[in-house]
C-alpha cells in the first residue's frame, strides 16, 4: 500500500498537465465581456451568479443586491452593503471557489475591507482582449467546452455549442407559441405547425454546429414524461391555443393542460435528437436559484425514458445532487446514461469526492464526465476547473493507497474522464 500523501503530490502535477474537455458551460462572449459597462465589473461581478444564491440565502434583500450590482452605486457603498453577507458566506464552495479566483488569477490574499477597491481595479485592468485566452486556456486549460448559448455561433477554439430547445418543449401559453414563431420563422396554429417550428430551431442550430441538445426543465416541472398519443396532444394544444392563461388560472388546471403537449414535445425533441446521431444533456438534480421543487429534479424520473429510447444518447447533469446514487445507479444499467461532474465540485467538494468515489466502483469509467464549470464568466470556469483537478486527484490517490488502482492505472483514469470521454461522446 503506497502513502496516501505522495501519490497525492505525484497525481497532482500529472493532472496539471491534462487538458479538459468542459461538458457545459453558460459563458458570455469575450465580446460581451468587453463592452460591459465599467460600473458592472468591479467586485460583486464575481457573486453575481452562484454566490449569490447563498448571499440571498444568507438574508440578503432582493431591493440590496440590485443595488450593489446597480453601476451607479459607489464603490464603498456596494461593499458596505455586501460585507454582512460576505462573512456569512464566505466559507461555502460557491464562495470558496471566488476566493480561489480572487488569490490566483488577481493575485489577492482575500476578498475584504483592504481589498475590495484594489479587486476591483484588477477586474476593471482585466478587460482586455486575450483574457479568454489566458485564463481558459493557459491557466485552466480547458481545450473545449460544450456551451448552452442564445447567442448563434460561439467562437468554435473555444466553444461547442448545444441547441436548447425547451420554449418548443414547454410552450404552455399563446405569448410562448409566438416566441417560438420569432425563434424558427415558422406560423404556429396546430400542434404540427409547432412541430415544424421546432425542428426548424433544430435544424438551425444544428447546422450552427451544434453537438447535442440540452434541456433544463426540470426547474418548471417534473422530469416524469408520460407517452400521450398524438389525439391527446393535439387536445391539449387546442386548449391552449383558444385559451390565454392568466395569473387567475389555477396551478393545477394550468398543469393538466398543459402537460400531454408538453410531454409529446419532449418526446419529439429526444426522437429528432437520435436521428441526427446527437446525444442529449439532461439537468437533474439541485436547481440554481432559492426555492423550486427539488424532487421534479430526480433522475429516476427519466427511467422509463432510457428504457424506451435503448439507442438514445444520455448526459445527465449535475450528478443529480443529492441523488447521485440514483443517477449513477441510472448509468451502470442503461448503456446510453452518462453520468456528469459538471456543477458539482463547487456545490460541495466533498460531496463530489464521494460520488466520484462510489461512481468509479459501479459506473463504467468511460461513461463518467470529470469536469463541466457552469459558470457564465472565465473567472468561475477557472475556480471550478482548479477544484475539479484537486478533487480528482484526492480520489483517485485515495484508490491508490487502498490498492484498488495502481499509479499507472490512476493516470488513465484521469485522462479519460477530465478528457477522453467527453472528446469521443461529443465527437470534438
Amino acid at each position: 500500500m503506497q502513502d496516501e500523501q505522495s501519490v497525492l503530490n505525484a497525481l497532482r502535477e500529472e493532472l496539471d498537465q491534462i487538458w479538459f474537455i468542459d461538458t457545459h458551460e453558460h459563458l458570455i462572449s469575450e465580446e460581451q465581456w468587453l463592452s460591459m459597462q465599467d460600473g458592472l465589473c468591479d467586485f460583486s461581478y464575481l457573486f453575481m451568479q452562484y454566490s449569490l444564491t447563498d448571499t440571498v440565502s444568507a438574508g440578503c434583500s432582493h431591493d440590496d443586491w440590485l443595488k450593489i450590482r446597480n453601476p451607479e452605486t459607489p464603490l464603498d457603498e456596494k461593499w458596505q452593503l455586501f460585507e454582512p453577507y460576505w462573512e456569512k458566506t464566505k466559507y461555502t464552495a460557491y464562495c470558496r471557489s471566488m476566493r480561489i479566483a480572487i488569490q490566483d488569477l488577481f493575485e489577492l490574499p482575500d476578498l475584504n475591507k483592504d481589498t475590495y477597491r484594489e479587486l476591483s481595479a484588477r477586474l476593471a485592468a482585466a478587460r482586455r482582449p486575450g483574457w479568454y485566452r489566458e485564463v481558459l486556456k493557459d491557466r485552466a486549460r480547458i481545450e473545449k467546452a460544450v456551451l448552452n448559448t442564445e447567442n448563434g455561433s460561439p467562437d468554435p477554439e473555444y466553444f461547442a455549442p448545444v441547441v436548447h430547445l425547451d420554449d418548443f418543449v414547454m410552450a404552455g401559453r399563446l405569448e410562448d407559441l409566438v416566441h417560438c414563431e420569432k425563434q424558427s420563422g415558422v406560423a404556429i396554429h396546430s400542434l404540427d405547425d409547432l412541430v415544424e417550428a421546432m425542428e426548424t430551431a433544430f435544424s438551425i442550430g444544428v447546422a450552427s454546429g451544434a453537438v447535442g441538445t440540452k434541456c433544463a426543465i426540470a426547474y418548471a416541472r417534473t422530469l416524469q414524461f408520460d407517452n400521450p398519443t398524438t389525439a391527446e396532444a393535439e387536445k391539449s394544444f387546442s386548449q391552449i391555443f383558444g385559451h390565454n392563461f392568466n395569473a387567475a388560472d389555477s396551478t393545477e388546471s394550468f398543469s393538466r393542460d398543459v402537460k400531454p403537449l408538453q410531454d409529446y414535445m419532449m418526446h419529439r425533441l429526444i426522437r429528432m435528437t437520435i436521428d441526427a446521431g446527437l446525444p442529449m444533456q439532461i439537468h437533474t438534480g439541485l436547481q440554481d436559484g432559492n426555492g423550486n421543487y427539488l424532487e421534479h429534479s430526480n433522475p429516476l424520473h427519466l427511467n422509463n425514458i432510457f428504457v424506451f429510447y435503448r439507442n438514445g444518447r444520455f448526459d445527465l447533469f449535475h450528478a443529480g445532487y443529492p441523488f447521485t446514487r440514483e443517477l449513477g445507479i441510472m448509468a451502470k444499467m442503461f448503456p446510453g446514461v452518462y453520468a456528469d461532474l459538471c456543477w458539482m465540485h463547487v456545490i460541495s467538494p466533498s460531496a463530489c469526492r464521494r460520488t466520484l468515489d462510489e461512481w468509479l466502483d459501479t459506473v463504467p469509467t468511460g461513461k463518467i464526465f470529470a469536469f463541466g464549470g457552469d459558470y457564465q464568466y472565465v473567472e468561475g470556469a477557472y475556480a471550478h476547473a482548479v477544484l475539479a483537478r484537486d478533487n480528482i486527484a484526492k480520489v483517485l490517490a485515495s484508490k491508490v493507497s487502498e490498492g484498488d488502482f495502481t499509479i499507472d492505472e490512476a493516470r488513465a483514469v484521469a485522462k479519460m474522464i477530465m478528457y477522453d470521454n467527453a472528446k469521443e461522446f461529443f465527437d470534438l
